[in-house]
């Protein structure tokens, strides 16, 4: 979770008072029964599944929340990012105060930003699916933080790591800006002899300890171990908001979801009544064992001449009931603004630029999650860098030199979009125009790869032409 504080009441982020650390962790446990709430419907865990039920009761989850998470996830992550470092422009300034050598005139040289090692790093600990889990992270609970760490190697890299938001917390100060603090991780653990404490680890821009309080009333927390210094320049967890309330995916259709697990419910129990109809007879009376002989045989004989047998059945409208299930489908799918894809008439035999338009509300919702995750992800590349600056291992690249790329799974025309870079050929650059084709990966590097394959033509042909 993310927490706000004045800086008055932490004067000295590497002294924190137990107070404060006691405030935190309580406002977390306060916050945990929301978040579990929303992580048990994610896991199916509805509450219609904890009522009690009669013999004949049918009671299912129909998991919409999981539904509308995972599609959402998969049309922004479904790709792994790219991180796009676009050329930077120095200026070379003379001795004379500032002046510009050249009689003043602005001299730019260009050259490609060296990413290597720090896409080395991500390669390394597959970062892609560490986003698949910030990305579900932000989906189900409205909010999630990245703990950036030293990994354990010989030599060690900078690693990620998801953080619960029920065991994280980011504080930052009060202002307009939130400028973090520090952030806190933190768990309830238990000694074999079945003693309950708690352990925290606190981060600050320079520094992480961790602490242990075997009673929080008391708000004495013991340092353990001593104090380690990171190299990443600030406080290295980083905070990812899903919107600006902090909403999950689905947290404003719960309600529907409940009713429409009750209607499926009471479908189900009804459908089973309706088949455990009542068998009556007319004008005779069963004699010993022919209940039994009825079941074995399914058949009765010496019955009278008028009797007569009849099913008892409970009377069933399936349509209306299915037009009411309809109808919460199309709010659920209306209030998160994802597309039915089950819908028969979603595709049919429209045209590409129509299933665009049919996508543009699930397009809205991914943008605005997609900038969001764009400062995290931007945040996590400069604790990078500073990371492997400090080691010596790479130059310091300012966060605005580097584009993260998204790739939106939707259905796309191969042919146009050849047919437009082909086009675009002489008016746009050629990393962009790279970086609009789907089976590239690496624009910077696909370029490179360019030019180097013109050069060694340019040099075969030279040859061929002396000889």
């Amino acid at each position: 979770m993310i927490c706000y504080l004045d800086r008055e009441e932490v004067p000295d982020v590497e002294d924190i008072s137990p107070a404060v650390l006691r405030y935190l962790v309580e406002r977390a446990e306060a916050a945990a029964g929301r978040y579990q709430r929303l992580d048990d419907y994610y896991r199916g865990l509805h509450p219609i599944l904890r009522q009690r039920k009669t013999a004949d009761e049918v009671q299912v989850a129909v998991n919409y929340a999981k539904y509308v998470v995972d599609l959402g996830l998969g049309y922004y992550l479904g790709e792994p990012v790219k991180y796009d470092g676009n050329p930077r422009r120095r200026k070379e300034s003379g001795p004379f105060g500032g002046v510009e050598v050249s009689l003043g005139r602005r001299r730019a040289a260009r050259e490609a930003l060296d990413l290597s090692p720090l896409l080395d790093c991500f390669d390394r600990q597959h970062i892609s699916e560490v986003d698949q889990e910030i990305g579900k992270g932000m989906g189900i609970f409205g909010e999630c933080l990245e703990l950036c760490y030293a990994s354990s190697e010989e030599q060690p890299r900078p690693r990620s790591a998801k953080i619960d938001p029920r065991s994280g917390i980011l504080v930052c100060d009060s202002t307009v800006e939130h400028n973090k603090l520090f952030a806190l991780v933190w768990e309830r653990r238990e000694t074999t002899a079945r003693e309950k404490y708690y352990f925290l680890t606190v981060y600050t821009d320079r520094t992480e300890r961790d602490y242990r309080s075997d009673d929080l009333k008391t708000a004495v927390f013991h340092q353990v171990g001593p104090e380690r210094e990171h190299f990443f320049g600030e406080v290295p967890v980083i905070g990812y908001e899903n919107n600006g309330e902090r909403q999950g995916d689905f947290e404003q259709i719960i309600s529907l979801i409940d009713a429409y697990d009750q209607l499926m419910s009471s479908r189900l129990t009804d459908k089973k009544k309706f088949v455990d109809a009542l068998l009556v007879f007319f004008g005779m009376t069963l004699r010993e064992g022919d209940e039994g002989r009825l079941a074995r045989e399914k058949f009765l004989d010496g019955a009278p001449l008028d009797a007569r047998v009849e099913y008892i059945q409970k009377t069933f409208d399936e349509q209306s009931v299915q037009v009411l299930a309809d109808a919460l489908v199309r709010e659920m799918h209306k209030m998160t603004l994802t597309v039915d894809m089950s819908d028969e008439k979603f595709a049919g035999n429209a045209s590409g630029q129509a299933l665009k338009l049919k996508l543009l509300t699930m397009n809205l919702m991914v943008k605005n999650k997609i900038r969001r995750m764009e400062r995290g992800l931007k945040e996590r590349f400069r604790l990078y860098n500073r990371w492997l600056y400090t080691k010596g291992e790479m130059d310091l690249v300012g966060t605005n030199d580097v584009d993260v790329v998204f790739t939106v799974n939707m259905p796309i025309d191969e042919g146009e979009i050849v047919e437009m870079v082909t086009r675009l050929q002489g008016i746009v650059d050629d990393q962009t125009l790279l970086s609009q084709l789907w089976f590239i990966r690496d624009p910077a590097e696909a370029l490179e790869n360019i030019r180097r394959q013109r050069g060694e033509a340019k040099q075969t042909e030279q040859k061929e032409e002396g000889t």
